[in-house]
């Protein structure tokens, strides 16, 4: 079996769980649009307990993440599974590229952060949430598996390289960084 037929065929057996349910398909597209708000409030909560250090990196992890992701569905096309009419999705979406989904690189740069700072109990929470935004997107019609799974190497390979060059992060905020109560 091909990589491409795999990604069909998981795709399809994830995807083939909607319409069967009403309150799950409901849960599932309140996943794949709104849980990503999570990322935003958490930045403010972070922020004004002190955790600056952690709230600028998360920051620039999920900035990067988000621009990269952007770039590369600019650069790369790929069919979205409702574009290649293997589904009706159960949310609308533009049909530009599917690689890598923005949705999920933005989660999952904002979760894998936790754990270079040792801070598993924040890390394996959000890595959770990330992961059902992946499968929510692919639930509801709009990503193949392939998708997430590119997001999550973008969001552990850029999460890695900014955490090695965190000093020269931190040194673009010394007076912000002043200020903190908790430092990772």
């Amino acid at each position: 079996m091909s990589l491409a037929q795999w990604n069909i065929q998981v795709f399809n057996l994830i995807n083939g769980l909607a319409g069967k349910n009403l309150y799950l398909d409901l849960f599932m597209i309140f996943c794949a649009q709104f849980l990503i708000l999570i990322v935003p409030i958490s930045l403010v909560y972070f922020w004004l307990r002190g955790e600056r250090r952690l709230a600028i990196f998360l920051l620039a992890s999920v900035i990067l993440a988000t621009i990269i992701s952007k770039g590369i569905g600019m650069l790369y096309y790929h069919p979205r599974p409702f574009t290649m009419n293997l589904t009706t999705p159960l949310i609308s979406h533009s049909a530009d590229s599917s690689f890598p989904s923005d949705h999920a690189s933005l989660m999952f740069s904002f979760a894998i952060p936790f754990f270079f700072f040792k801070n598993y109990k924040r890390g394996i929470t959000s890595l959770l949430l990330s992961i059902l935004v992946g499968f929510a997107r692919i639930y509801c019609g709009v990503h193949f598996p392939l998708d997430i799974l590119g997001s999550f190497i973008l969001a552990l390979i850029l999460s890695y390289i900014l955490f090695v060059f965190r000093q020269e992060l931190f040194s673009l905020f010394p007076r912000i960084i002043e200020g903190e109560k908790n430092s990772p």
